[in-house]
């Protein structure tokens, strides 16, 4: 099932596996508005399609992503008489505003029930580090890049990069990239576990995108969705928070269903079959 509705996305579903492919090469794929919005629009589409058990992001062209469109994000003040311009703590909140949107959209890419591999070819930069560093599992291409790029145009990074990348590569190697701009090459970037594997082209990383995504969509819908639930809290709390979740995760989610056709279909050596969760406007429409 393919969609096109999107400006700057492909959407794809087949066999429980979302190919969602930014689609703007031409432009570098850049993070315009639209975007934005089709992100946050996205996600949420993708969250609601009970089919969907895992989605590969991948992309188009020479660079994975360049990074924010800042001339979408002008705030125009610039264009504004002086005698009508708004106080610089007027100006402020509503640049804080704009952050916190930007950061929800990046957000989502956490809080959607389903893993997020993310396939990256050439450039990754500045607001695409913010991006895939939410994501599950990062691949890339031998001659992909790495650059927090933000500090090269005056400013810093404020969408994720310096909340998440610091969990997962050294804080000193991601202070370092932060503080200079230099770019961090695949190479390195699996060195440092930022990305979990390499490949000579793209075309092989798409196929063992796909090939990871096949083996994830084969388990437990319910089992994939406590994992990243539970990963993603204990990772931002203590391990006695952590703990506690997990518990209280399992209390009210574990199916036994689940559980006795996976030992079942390893006892049997044949793939297991599992249900899709279930649909939830479905289940609104039907209980209402």
């Amino acid at each position: 099932m393919k969609n096109n509705k999107y400006k700057c996305f492909d959407l794809n579903v087949s066999d429980n596996i979302a190919n969602l492919v930014l689609s703007r090469p031409s432009e570098l794929n850049t993070m315009s508005r639209d975007f934005w919005v089709e992100l946050g629009e996205i996600l949420e589409e993708i969250n609601r399609n009970s089919d969907i058990r895992v989605v590969v992001m991948s992309s188009t062209g020479k660079h994975f992503c360049a990074g924010m469109d800042l001339s979408a994000f002008s705030n125009g003040v610039e264009d504004i008489p002086d005698d009508k311009k708004p106080d610089s703590a007027r100006i402020g909140e509503a640049l804080y505003r704009v952050a916190k949107e930007l950061q929800g959209y990046i957000s989502n890419l956490e809080k959607i029930r389903v893993p997020v591999i993310a396939a990256i070819q050439g450039g990754c930069i500045g607001g695409a580090v913010d991006m895939v560093t939410a994501c599950d599992i990062r691949l890339a291409s031998k001659e992909a890049f790495f650059c927090i790029q933000e500090i090269n145009i005056g400013m810093a990074a404020d969408v994720g990069t310096l909340q998440r990348l610091p969990k997962i590569i050294p804080d000193s190697k991601m202070r370092e990239m932060a503080y200079t701009g230099r770019r961090m090459y695949a190479e390195e970037a699996k060195e440092s576990g930022l990305i979990s594997d390499m490949y000579e082209t793209q075309e092989e990383m798409l196929e063992g995108a796909n090939k990871l995504a096949k083996q994830i969509a084969s388990k437990s819908p319910v089992a994939i969705y406590g994992l990243k639930a539970v990963m993603n809290y204990s990772r931002d709390h203590s391990v006695s928070d952590g703990l506690e979740y997990n518990a209280l995760w399992s209390g009210a989610m574990l199916s036994q269903k689940d559980m006795t056709e996976a030992i079942t279909a390893n006892m049997e050596k044949r793939d297991a079959s599992f249900d899709d969760m279930v649909d939830v406007k479905k289940f609104n429409e039907s209980s209402s």
